[in-house]
């Protein structure tokens, strides 16, 4: 018998991105469902993306705080020819492993993570290695919490942010959320980001109000922070805030 035999776990992450996380619990034996209540689409524009793409002899320091950023980046980067090996002055920070994992996938050199896996944290480390004047490229979603460009500028940097991806909510996808709730013993709901979880209550409107929620679990306390805010409690924030760390909270909870 399998860990988790008999337990029933819905995703919520974009579908692109669920693939490792599904196969993870379905090896522990786990029956797995996955509605997105997040999509990624490109910005409506690119025209500030471009414009810092076209000036990369000038920036200083990269920063990625998602997955989603640097595939973005690296995708729209080669669109217009240009590739950042060829600009090897430029440092890149990542917050979280994960994301530093992919920046290397695609080539590039990691210079700062730091040991926690939030912006706050990087925040901290980067006041101590950038420069006034420096000049600080941000590619990020649309909408993001803007932590690391007041700290930034408070020494001197120059920051710039170019929205390289949004999330939108898939309403398309609010009968199968439903029917995950109320047809297949729901046994957990996993939350990997703060979108993932205001989406959904967007995508149920007022039936949320009506479910039986399952266990939930939480990547991180940002998560959990906004899962607070619809008067729910998670059963753990996973510790550390990764996928890993979240996988480990669904075994070793009783």
């Amino acid at each position: 018998m399998k860990k988790l035999d008999r337990q029933t776990i819905l995703i919520t992450r974009d579908s692109n991105q669920a693939g490792d996380f599904k196969n993870q619990l379905i090896e522990l034996g786990a029956t797995v469902i996955c509605v997105p209540t997040i999509k990624l689409v490109d910005p409506d524009s690119w025209r500030s993306f471009d414009k810092n793409a076209r000036q990369l002899s000038n920036i200083n320091w990269i920063v990625f705080s998602s997955i989603n950023a640097v595939h973005q980046t690296d995708l729209r980067l080669k669109k217009l020819g240009i590739d950042l090996n060829d600009y090897p002055g430029i440092q890149i920070a990542a917050v979280g492993n994960q994301t530093a994992e992919t920046i290397r996938q695609k080539g590039w050199k990691v210079s700062l993570i730091p040991d926690k896996y939030q912006a706050e944290d990087l925040s901290q480390v980067m006041v101590t290695q950038v420069k006034p004047n420096q000049n600080i490229w941000l590619p990020r979603a649309l909408v993001a919490r803007d932590v690391l460009t007041p700290v930034l500028e408070q020494v001197g940097a120059n920051v710039s942010i170019s929205p390289v991806y949004q999330n939108i909510a898939p309403l398309e996808n609010r009968l199968l959320l439903l029917d995950a709730f109320c047809s297949n013993h729901l046994n957990w709901i996993t939350f990997t980001s703060s979108s993932t979880v205001s989406n959904l209550f967007q995508i149920l409107s007022e039936d949320a109000k009506q479910l039986t929620w399952p266990k939930i679990a939480s990547i991180g306390s940002i998560t959990t922070d906004t899962i607070l805010k619809y008067q729910l409690t998670p059963c753990f924030t996973a510790v550390p805030q990764n996928i890993e760390g979240l996988i480990q909270g669904i075994l070793q909870y009783r």
